[in-house]
């Protein structure tokens, strides 16, 4: 025979436990998390290969180095000291508007993410009528 005082306290704890059931992050937000980082480690992205028009290119000066952060408050800065605004509409596009230097221009620039991971991110845009690959290597 079920003792009845044993079973109510057993049916509240699993209805509790049922209820506090947390919604599994949507693909936008995952790649969100890629983007920027999780926790106290954000991700800066090393670039680590270029595509001109299909035609791979040698990494050179400044591009060796270049390296930019995406930032939880939707700003993102870079290592050629660009700084603007970041948006991911989709989880296939990426979005920034940012002062180009040195004439001053707001600049409205959309990218088409080939493909984010939590260590990887491949960025392919138009820039000049030219088709441009940007790879990256996550640095943490």
């Amino acid at each position: 025979m079920i003792n009845r005082r044993g079973f109510l306290p057993i049916l509240l704890v699993l209805m509790l436990f049922a209820c506090n059931k947390k919604e599994p992050k949507s693909l936008l937000e995952i790649k969100k998390d890629y983007l920027m980082g999780t926790g106290s480690t954000l991700t800066s992205w090393k670039l680590n290969g270029l595509t001109v028009d299909s035609l791979p290119q040698i990494l050179a000066g400044s591009q060796v180095g270049y390296i930019k952060k995406y930032l939880s408050t939707n700003n993102f800065t870079d290592s050629d000291g660009a700084t603007g605004q970041w948006s991911l509409p989709a989880s296939d596009s990426l979005r920034k508007v940012f002062n180009n230097y040195p004439s001053g221009i707001i600049v409205k620039q959309s990218y088409y993410i080939n493909f984010l991971s939590y260590d990887s991110l491949s960025l392919t845009y138009l820039l000049n009528g030219k088709k441009i690959n940007a790879r990256f290597k996550a640095l943490r």
